[in-house]
């Protein structure tokens, strides 16, 4: 891409507006309302500030660099980076300025996630033989988004001095259906959820996973639990049972109530929705038995006389396949076929979202 004369306050509304639409894209994939059609705007919005942003040269690299020192957040590092790599300058500090915080760790994750394996492979060829734990750990999670298996080098990161490198070996080894290395990840178990999950993929029980979710923080315990109810199901309803009793977990649980797919439950769901505390969950539940968009179903909020009615007045909706309900398909797949690597749910299906 050639490099335009760049006017400072287009470039600003490059870098905000690329910022904000990562992190609400992130947040999207939490709920139920997203589809494909709409990641996909959202992509190409994304790609169109990054675009911005590259061809303004130094002028864009400074400008991302700017926001990712002041205000820090996901967004920001996520806009830099993306910058970076593609200009091929100030990587570094780019890296720099990713691996100090949380957020700026989702944000490099995510630049990873969005740039081509053929430009950031070398680099990261280089940062899985670092000395520096950080630098490790960015080679594995660009090997995770793009599904790249590193052979027999993975088995040694499950063995790495750095707990955050040994985990997202874990993570790896269970996005791609490496059953050869469940005897590895035994002694992880204890306390990381990624190795937790390749263990039950991997046919070693789903029994932890739901003692998991019952102590963990959302998303890490929403995860833990669909995966427990798609790995053991026959489970389901004991465990559910136990955790809808305890008041620290009843949301959880009743929000995953839809899982496993058990239409006798939907009418008990309906019931919850006239008890105040319960009624998100118990709708988030029923929106994973019944294929609608939670958006064009507001009368859903207004309760009406019986589930059969809410139903047949949305007979002629078109089916919803929501981002959420993809990778309960990616998981369940995974459990049907465990040595095949999961399809990356998170990726923009290659249509024109605009048509």
């Amino acid at each position: 891409m050639k490099t335009l004369a760049a006017i400072p306050m287009l470039v600003r509304q490059h870098a905000e507006d690329a910022a904000f639409l990562f992190v609400q894209r992130g947040r999207a994939f939490h709920g139920q309302s997203w589809d494909e059609m709409q990641l996909g705007r959202t992509d190409q919005r994304i790609a169109g500030n990054i675009a911005g942003l590259v061809a303004a040269g130094k002028t864009g690299l400074e400008i991302a660099a700017e926001y990712a020192e002041t205000v820090g957040g996901a967004g920001e590092v996520f806009a830099l980076a993306v910058t970076a790599f593609a200009q091929g300058s100030a990587v570094e500090f780019t890296l720099a300025a990713g691996l100090g915080s949380p957020a700026g760790r989702k944000g490099l994750s995510g630049a990873l996630a969005w740039t081509e394996p053929r430009v950031i492979g070398p680099q990261v060829r280089r940062w899985l033989e670092s000395g520096e734990e950080g630098l490790r750990f960015l080679g594995l999670v660009a090997l995770s988004h793009h599904r790249s298996d590193p052979g027999a080098m993975l088995a040694g990161f499950l063995t790495d001095p750095a707990p955050e490198v040994r985990s997202r070996a874990a993570r790896l080894a269970f996005e791609l259906g490496r059953v050869d290395l469940a005897g590895h990840m035994l002694d992880l178990a204890a306390g990381d959820l990624w190795s937790l999950l390749a263990l039950a993929r991997f046919g070693k029980g789903a029994g932890p996973l739901y003692d998991h979710a019952t102590m963990a923080e959302a998303p890490v315990a929403e995860l833990a639990l669909d995966t427990a109810l798609i790995a053991a199901p026959d489970q389901a309803r004991e465990r559910l049972g136990a955790m809808l009793r305890q008041p620290t977990t009843r949301a959880l649980a009743l929000s995953r109530a839809g899982v496993t797919g058990d239409l006798s439950v939907a009418g008990w769901l309906w019931q919850q929705l006239d008890q105040e505390a319960d009624v998100d969950a118990a709708q988030f539940a029923l929106f994973d038995i019944y294929p609608l968009d939670p958006d064009l179903c507001g009368d859903l909020a207004q309760r009406p006389v019986s589930l059969d009615v809410w139903l047949k007045a949305h007979a002629n909706d078109p089916p919803h396949l929501s981002l959420r309900r993809k990778r309960l398909d990616v998981l369940r797949a995974g459990f049907r076929d465990r040595a095949t690597p999961l399809p990356d749910w998170r990726r923009t299906r290659a249509y024109p979202a605009w048509s």
